[in-house]
């Protein structure tokens, strides 16, 4: 017989449940969050073990990796899904929680993560680290401005080499104390910028040995930061079924509320990655107010920000950018600057120039 292992995980220990495949609950116990631990007691049971379902968390990667490792079908369930479902019982607890995800897990009702790779979570490991050093160094800055606005002391806008000096020369004639507070802010702000540099190197070095973070950078308004971004999130490209679903994905597309005959859209979603979502639309934004070069993704862009207005454009054009960059790392093709109209035109000079070189050939044969 059959039987299903649900796992309600927390940092010290994870709460076992095991359901045979008439829903009858087999086992049911308390463990170390350990793989080790958890693999040692469902091998000691001798039960015929299907699946182990366990939510999405911070442990999941690497209790899905190691339990996989010991050759179990692992599960990782989408967290909110499972949440609703587990809202219905009166009394939470650990064995409830864990009862109900063996039970979901047994009629199927849930929705299966992503396991991403080792070399994808190292990556988003990096990046998102940079993204809250950036936050940091950002929030100091304000922080340096506004203690300053106390006292009259206005500093330009921007945040320059030259920022530290500025700060010290304003406050060079206020209280000692007002002085030692700046100068160990600034002293923060100088950490905060070297170590952002020596991840900007890492990233870097990463970027320029992958090839599919190179292929994105041949988009117009795409970085290394936002293609290494991309890729990580994306990982396995093969896993949606069509580039669209991406956009969808990211949380780039209306909501939807249809009920009888009433149907409306709402806000784009806004689910899945905030930072890459964030890195896509700061890439719209600059493909369609600084980038010089013409596509036909800027041409739309354009005709759209004037009629729907600057904001809606923006978001529209980052929701194609996540569209394309999945095609163009499915097929491999680097980014097309040239229209549907220009493509033809190319195609009918290259058939034109081989159908003149053939001729030529069949003449000089008679």
């Amino acid at each position: 017989m059959t039987h299903y292992v649900g796992l309600d995980v927390s940092m010290k220990s994870v709460f076992v449940c095991i359901l045979d495949q008439e829903g009858n609950i087999s086992r049911e116990v308390e463990l170390p969050t350990e793989p080790a631990a958890i693999h040692s007691f469902l091998a000691g049971t001798s039960l015929e073990i299907n699946k182990i379902g366990l939510e999405t968390g911070n442990m999941t990667h690497w209790l899905t990796k190691g339990l996989r490792g010991y050759g179990y079908e692992v599960h990782p369930m989408e967290s909110r899904k499972m949440a609703a479902i587990l809202a219905t019982v009166i009394n939470k607890t650990d064995q409830n929680d864990a009862r109900g995800i063996a039970e979901a897990l047994r009629a199927g009702h849930y929705h299966q993560c992503v396991h991403r790779s080792d070399g994808a979570m190292e990556l988003r490991t990096a990046l998102h680290a940079r993204d809250l050093l950036v936050k940091q160094r950002t929030q100091t800055t304000n922080s340096i401005r506004g203690f300053l606005k106390v006292y009259g002391v206005k500093l330009k806008k921007g945040r320059g080499a030259d920022f530290p000096e500025l700060v010290r020369e304003a406050v060079s004639e206020l209280a000692i104390e007002v002085r030692v507070s700046m100068e160990s802010l600034l002293s923060v702000l100088a950490v905060l910028s070297d170590e952002i540099g020596k991840l900007d190197r890492v990233l870097e070095k990463q970027a320029k040995t992958t090839s599919s973070v190179q292929l994105l950078k041949t988009i117009d308004g795409i970085g290394t930061i936002t293609a290494l971004a991309y890729v990580g999130e994306i990982d396995e490209v093969d896993r949606f079924k069509s580039s669209r679903d991406v956009a969808a994905y990211l949380g780039l597309t209306p909501r939807q509320y249809s009920s009888g005959e009433i149907t409306k859209q709402g806000r784009v979603s806004k689910q899945g990655s905030s930072h890459l979502r964030g890195l896509l639309i700061e890439s719209a934004t600059v493909l369609l107010t600084r980038c010089q070069s013409w596509s036909p993704i800027k041409s739309w862009g354009l005709k759209l920000m004037k009629k729907k207005g600057k904001r809606k454009a923006i978001v529209a054009v980052a929701r194609k950018l996540a569209v394309i960059m999945h095609s163009m790392l499915k097929n491999g093709a680097e980014f097309n600057r040239k229209g549907k109209t220009a493509m033809i035109k190319d195609a009918h000079k290259k058939a034109k120039a081989k159908l003149d070189k053939d001729t030529g050939l069949i003449e000089q044969a008679i």
